[in-house]
């Protein structure tokens, strides 16, 4: 079977969205339907996504993005911006740490950002290089619907927050790894940061001894 550079079979005309469906993804961007079919002429692939749109078999999301599944928010906000991952007031929902919802989709990236789409806000906060590509207590998360997305685990998500809002209470610390919340804590580099969480194992420990 012939490969393209990407390692995706190539793709004959009639076979297009049957390699998107076996490629692992339900949200592509304009760079990934170029890989994965194996197209680097730009008026051919445009041609193809014009037709594939056209005829309902791709959905047009976003300027550049296009789906062939359902998806979630969580999805479409690392296709917004890349490389991102969910964290801050998103994670800690989903890990149930916080139990009030805030609005909109937070993410971590390089660049700070908001956009809103299909009703949905998504918020980039930003974080210095350093710290972002550090991927310690970053998880992948990946379902039999092809859905996908990177998010802060519960240790990196209460970091992440503290960093970005000193002070933060959070309503359940169950479950969390204390030695890995330690460690995460260090790759900021920041005093104030590391002593708030020593204040927060110090609570946790105290918990757990009563």
């Amino acid at each position: 079977m012939a490969l393209n550079t990407a390692g995706y079979p190539l793709a004959r005309p009639v076979k297009k969205i049957e390699t998107l469906i076996t490629s692992g993804l339900s949200l592509f961007t304009t760079q990934d339907l170029a890989t994965i079919w194996g197209i680097s002429d730009e008026t051919t692939l445009y041609s193809n996504i014009q037709y594939y749109v056209r005829t309902e078999r791709l959905h047009r999301v976003h300027k550049g993005i296009y789906a062939i599944n359902s998806y979630t928010s969580f999805e479409l906000a690392q296709k917004i911006l890349t490389p991102s991952y969910i964290s801050f007031y998103s994670a800690l929902a989903a890990h149930g740490l916080i139990f009030q919802l805030y609005e909109g989709v937070h993410s971590m990236a390089l660049v700070s950002k908001k956009k809103t789409i299909e009703n949905e806000t998504y918020v980039y906060h930003q974080l210095k290089e350093e710290i972002f590509i550090n991927a310690k207590g970053i998880e992948d998360h990946r379902n039999e619907d092809h859905q996908s997305y990177s998010m802060a685990g519960p240790e990196r998500a209460i970091c992440d927050s503290l960093y970005l809002a000193p002070g933060l209470a959070f309503d359940s610390l169950s479950g969390i790894n204390l030695e890995l919340l330690r460690e995460i804590s260090t790759i900021y580099h920041n005093q104030r940061l590391e002593s708030e969480i020593q204040s927060l194992l110090t609570v946790i420990k105290e918990k757990h001894a009563q």
